[in-house]
């Protein structure tokens, strides 16, 4: 009798071991379902053999998903290092990397017909493609200007690579992106080409996983997870806007698809380019230090200029949206030219005030405000609980409720008010949920059927448009002081990377920041689109305070619906921490402490900050700390390298 090891999507390292029945074929690198307890799973067959266990009554696989193995030693490794890396289970990181099965369609249609793209590289992009190419494999990293021409420089690489017979994986950090550059790589590579993100159904994810795996697909674009597509030739591996924090996972396992990457080049000897005009503070660094490959590109693609930024003070506009920005959105359009208008906040309006007792209407289950949206709920951006809008305030009673602030729905309503003669077309995550809704803005646009876009961060993620002009970014200050020592280099990547959607083509472009702190020092990095001196102070602050890139961060969060159950747990995972570490050199404990946001999802939030050198003890003692202090109660999460510490 021939049995079978199989990895399944549960917390646990081990594998499981069924019976391989005689009607199917099972061989390593396949998927199958399995009976476990009352419910079916979908597992990874690890390897087969005849050696039967003992100890237990084995169970029957049940079916077999795949007709030939879609993953192979390489990827077994590459699940096996994220899961010792950020101290989860194999049977999660499998169960997360592999596709899964469910229904839906398996019908995939290219959203768009394109004409196919001809492009010539400039004689500084040309120098750093050959550079890449004769390098071998290995790490680089290209800074580039806003539209200075780095997906080109991209397509080109992918296009050399594919030439030489291997495949490429070009990461983006969300599906937005990937709609307009799917586009554009669709006209270069045609069917070579497929896409790998949530936005597919789960059969149409498997599919485009076995048509890389088998060689039928040449290039993949897709988010984080796409970074465990496997290929038995891989070349190349572009990670576009680098700096993005959505190539970090939030849930277990919370890996980086960015380290996972650079792993990869390791294990299957291939080339890896980050790119960026406001590359991470972490990888600019690694960059100077040697360990990646430097490139620049310093001007703007087909001699397009950089962006006039000027600073508008709203301590002395009525409104949202000042007298400055409404005279050059009017001169713009009146030019037969596109505006974009950024406000990092969705919704109607932030807050619901009681003018009486001055409490704010909170979410039950979060220690944040409701957020008022004009189909009139009330909702909580961080848990999803929604209400009706109340009448009295539910402190005090009061009918004395007012809606304070301005989200991108109250913005779009303004606009339309203030120029009731433009077309105004709204994009944020309530906008975009609906199907279809990027490739039909890109359409748009490009047809000049809308005037002004008004988005939140979506917007600013690599659109290219060469009839936008003019940006206003209506709320600056949005997320500058957050409690984390990353929000500073957030805040400068959001307000350059929007700046640099306009003027990329031959008309100049213009950007209006409104701004409550007009003097604050950050802006004027932003006026004068000078990323190495932002670099500069901002790599001081962190040496001086002991931050990445001169340490690593771990952080351990525990969290329960009874505050003191958490402050319990917290507590005894500081003392077992203490023990574990002594007075191991490069290993500082912070906390415990109430997390910034101590209440989510009717959870109480307790964190601890770890501060390490490259240390495997940290993971040894953090996965062990796992299995010691995580209760019925008080769940313990772990993240390596956390990309915020809200």
């Amino acid at each position: 009798m021939n049995y079978a090891d199989v990895f399944l999507p549960l917390p646990q390292d081990e594998f499981f071991t069924y019976i391989i029945p005689d009607n199917l074929r099972v061989t390593a690198g396949i998927r199958v379902t399995v009976p476990f307890g009352k419910r079916v799973l979908t597992g990874a067959v690890f390897r087969t053999h005849n050696n039967k266990p003992s100890g237990f009554q084995l169970k029957t696989i049940s079916d077999v998903l795949d007709d030939s193995p879609v993953f192979s030693d390489k990827f077994i490794k590459l699940c096996s290092y994220t899961a010792d890396t950020y101290c989860a289970s194999r049977g999660e990181v499998f169960s997360m990397a592999l596709p899964g099965r469910k229904s839906g369609t398996s019908r995939y249609k290219e959203p768009f017909s394109t004409e196919p793209y001809q492009f010539k590289l400039s004689e500084a992009q040309q120098k750093i493609c050959d550079t890449i190419l004769n390098t071998g494999s290995g790490a680089h990293l290209v800074y580039g200007v806003t539209g200075s021409g780095k997906t080109e420089l991209y397509m080109d690489l992918a296009r050399s690579t594919i030439g030489m017979g291997k495949s490429v994986l070009y990461l983006v950090p969300e599906i937005t992106l990937s709609s307009q550059l799917h586009q554009r790589l669709y006209s270069v590579f045609g069917k070579d080409l497929a896409v790998y993100h949530s936005g597919l159904t789960p059969i149409q994810r498997a599919d485009h996983w076995k048509q890389f795996y088998s060689g039928e697909k040449k290039i993949i674009v897709g988010t984080r997870s796409s970074v465990f597509l496997q290929s038995d030739n891989l070349g190349l591996i572009i990670i576009d806007e680098e700096h993005d924090s959505s190539y970090k996972e939030n849930s277990s396992p919370r890996y980086s698809a960015k380290r996972l990457a650079l792993y990869r080049m390791k294990l299957e000897n291939c080339t890896v380019v980050l790119g960026s005009a406001t590359p991470s503070v972490e990888s600019f660094f690694a960059a100077k230090k040697g360990v990646l490959h430097y490139h620049e590109l310093k001007e703007r693609f087909g001699n397009a200029a950089m962006p006039e930024i000027v600073t508008v003070d709203l301590a002395e506009s009525k409104d949202g949206i000042s007298t400055a920005l409404r005279v050059e959105t009017a001169q713009a359009v009146r030019r037969g030219e596109q505006v974009v208008y950024l406000l990092n906040r969705r919704g109607y309006s932030p807050v619901l005030l009681c003018g009486n007792c001055k409490k704010r209407v909170e979410c039950p289950d979060c220690c944040v405000s409701l957020n008022y949206h004009s189909d009139g709920l009330m909702r909580c951006h961080y848990c999803g609980f929604s209400t009706v809008l109340p009448k009295k305030c539910p402190s005090c009673g009061s009918d004395d409720l007012n809606k304070i602030g301005s989200g991108t729905q109250r913005i779009e309503e303004q606009v339309e008010s203030l120029f009731p003669t433009l077309r105004v077309f709204r994009l944020d995550r309530d906008s975009s949920r609906k199907k279809g809704t990027i490739v039909e803005l890109i359409d748009m646009i490009n047809n000049k059927e809308v005037d002004i876009v008004v988005g939140t961060q979506m917007i600013a993620k690599g659109f290219d448009f060469h009839n936008i002009t003019l940006v206003g970014i209506l709320m600056a200050d949005i997320g500058m002081n957050l409690p984390d020592f990353r929000s500073s280099e957030r805040t400068f990547s959001l307000l350059m990377q929007v700046a640099g959607r306009c003027g990329r083509g031959t008309k100049p472009g213009k950007v209006v920041i409104q701004t409550l702190d007009p003097d604050n020092y950050l802006f004027d990095f932003v006026r004068s689109q000078n990323y190495g001196a932002f670099y500069e102070h901002e790599i001081k602050l962190r040496k001086l305070m002991n931050y990445p890139p001169f340490t690593r961060i771990a952080r351990l969060v525990a969290r329960g619906k009874d505050e003191s159950a958490v402050i319990k747990g917290v507590e005894k995972a500081a003392s077992f921490l203490k023990t574990a570490f002594g007075l191991t050199d490069g290993i500082q404990l912070l906390g415990p402490a109430p997390a910034p946001f101590t209440r989510l999802g009717g959870n109480f939030r307790y964190h601890i900050i770890i501060k390490f050198k490259n240390n495997a003890l940290v993971k040894e003692k953090l996965s062990e700390l796992n299995r010691v202090c995580k209760t019925k109660d008080v769940y313990i999460e772990i993240d390596i390298d956390p990309v915020e510490l809200l």
